[in-house]
C-alpha cells in the first residue's frame, strides 16, 4: 500500500517540501545498511503469510504495554518483553532534520536489535507521556527519535511489522483522521507529531502508526480526578450533550494494536482508534452519576475563546484551553480502517459505570477541575518500562 507523503507541521517544522538536512528516503536496497537489504526485500514480500509466533513489545510495565502484553497472550502470541534505551535529543536537532541520520545513536540500535532477534512483530508502546511536560531533550529524544531507532532495530532483525503507539493529540484541533497532518499544540504532542513523522521517512520496514485516543481505566489518575469532576457541581457540557469525544477504555486500545500487530495482509501507514459511541453528556453521567449542568452553546464557545486566546501565552496555557474545549464540546473524528474491518468497539456503558464503582470514592477535600479530561496515554513515562506507581505520582496531565 502506497504511503502517503508527510505534510508539514506548523511553522516550527521543516514544511514537507523543504531539502532535508539529513539523508533523503532511499529505496530498501539502496541504504546505507547493506545488512537489511536482501534480506528485507525477501521478507517483505511474505508480510502475513506465516503465522506470528514472537511479538516483541517496548515499554510493557507501562499503562498501555501491560494491557497490551496481556491482550497478546490471549490470542496465544509468544511476547517479548523488550526494555527500551533512554535517549535524548535536543529540540533543535528535532526540529532541524527532516529525518533521522543513518548514523545517529548506531550503537543504541544495535543494542536494541540484540533484544528483538527473532521477533516477527514489534510494537512500541514506550514514550515520555506526560502531556504537561515542558520541552527537554528527554521528551524528544523519548517521543521523536526512539521509534526510528526501534524502525531500524527491527529491520535489523527482519521483523515484518513494527506497530508505533502514537497519540491523537499530534492532531490538536483538528478533526481526527487517518492522514499525515499534524496541528501540535503543546511540547508533548509536538514530539508525538515528530516522531510520526520521522517514522513515515523510514523505509527499512513495514510499519503502522497507531493513533490512541484519550485512554481511562480504574486505576488512572486521570480517570480518577474526571470522575471527580464529573461528581461535582463543576459538571458541564455545552448544549444537550450529544456531541461526540474520542474517549475508550484501555482494553480496547490493546485489542486495536494487538489487532494491528497480528492480522495477516496490508495495515494502513497510520490508523486510528475508531469511535465507539461515546457523547460529551453521556461521559459526565457515566462517570458522575448525575446530569451535567447545559451551558447554552455561544456562552460555552465564549467561554472557549477566551481561553483560547490566553492560550497563546504559552503552549501549556494553549494546553490547558483544549481540554476545557474538549471537555465542553467533544472532539470529531473520521471513520478509519478499523472501523471499516467492523472492529469499531462497542460502548459497554456498564463497563464506564465500574470505574465510578470501582476503588476510593472522592472525598469533599478533592478538588475536581477541567484539567481532568484525560489525554491520550501512549506507554511508559519514560523511555523505559516504569511501574504503575510512577503514574500515579504524577500530577493530572492533558
Amino acid at each position: 500500500m502506497p504511503r502517503p507523503s508527510a505534510s508539514s507541521l506548523p511553522t516550527s517544522l521543516p514544511p514537507a517540501g523543504s531539502p532535508p538536512s539529513g539523508p533523503s528516503p532511499r529505496r530498501k536496497e539502496e541504504r546505507s545498511m547493506p545488512e537489511l537489504s536482501a534480506q528485507r526485500a525477501g521478507d517483505l514480500a511474505g508480510v502475513g503469510n506465516r503465522p506470528v509466533q514472537k511479538v516483541a513489545v517496548l515499554g510493557s510495565s507501562g499503562f498501555v504495554g501491560r494491557a497490551v502484553v496481556a491482550e497478546l497472550g490471549s490470542r496465544g502470541a509468544e511476547v517479548r518483553l523488550v526494555t527500551a534505551p533512554r535517549v535524548s535529543w535536543p529540540l533543535a536537532e528535532a526540529l532541524r532534520n527532516h529525518s533521522v541520520p543513518a548514523d545517529l545513536q548506531r550503537d543504541v540500535v544495535d543494542a536494541l536489535a540484540a533484544q528483538l532477534d527473532g521477533a516477527h512483530i514489534v510494537i512500541n508502546t514506550a514514550g515520555l507521556p506526560n502531556g504537561s511536560a515542558p520541552d527537554s531533550a528527554e521528551l524528544y529524544g523519548g517521543n521523536a527519535l526512539l521509534p526510528t531507532l526501534v524502525a531500524r532495530a527491527s529491520a535489523l532483525v527482519n521483523a515484518d511489522r513494527l506497530v508505533h503507539v502514537s497519540s491523537a493529540a499530534a492532531q490538536g484541533a483538528m478533526k481526527l483522521d487517518e492522514t499525515s497532518r499534524t496541528m501540535p499544540f503543546s511540547p508533548y504532542s509536538r514530539s508525538k507529531a515528530i516522531g510520526e513523522r520521522l517514522l513515515q521517512r523510514e523505509d527499512c520496514i513495514d510499519a503502522v502508526i497507531y493513533r490512541s485516543t484519550w485512554v481511562h481505566d480504574v486505576d488512572r489518575p486521570n480517570t480518577r480526578a474526571l470522575i471527580r469532576l464529573a461528581q461535582s457541581r463543576m459538571s458541564c457540557v455545552a448544549g444537550d450533550g450529544t456531541a461526540p469525544t474520542p474517549q475508550v477504555l484501555i482494553d480496547d486500545v490493546a485489542a486495536a494494536i494487538s489487532h494491528l500487530g497480528l492480522v495477516d495482509g496490508p495495515v494502513p501507514p497510520i490508523v486510528l482508534q475508531p469511535y465507539n459511541g461515546m457523547t460529551t453528556g453521556l461521559l459526565l453521567r457515566l462517570l458522575g452519576g448525575r446530569e451535567p449542568r447545559h451551558l447554552p452553546p455561544r456562552m460555552a464557545r465564549y467561554a472557549t475563546r477566551c481561553l483560547t486566546a490566553y492560550g497563546r501565552t504559552s503552549l501549556n496555557a494553549n494546553a490547558h484551553a483544549r481540554r476545557v474545549d474538549m471537555l465542553l464540546f467533544g472532539k470529531r473524528q473520521t471513520p478509519g480502517w478499523l472501523a471499516d474491518q467492523g472492529l469499531a468497539p462497542k460502548l459497554r456503558p456498564e463497563a464506564w459505570e465500574r470505574l465510578r464503582t470501582a476503588g476510593t470514592q472522592p472525598t469533599p477535600a478533592s478538588a475536581p477541575n477541567s484539567d481532568a479530561v484525560a489525554r491520550p496515554r501512549t506507554g511508559d513515562s519514560r523511555p523505559v518500562e516504569t511501574s504503575g506507581a510512577d503514574a500515579a505520582n504524577r500530577s493530572l496531565t492533558k
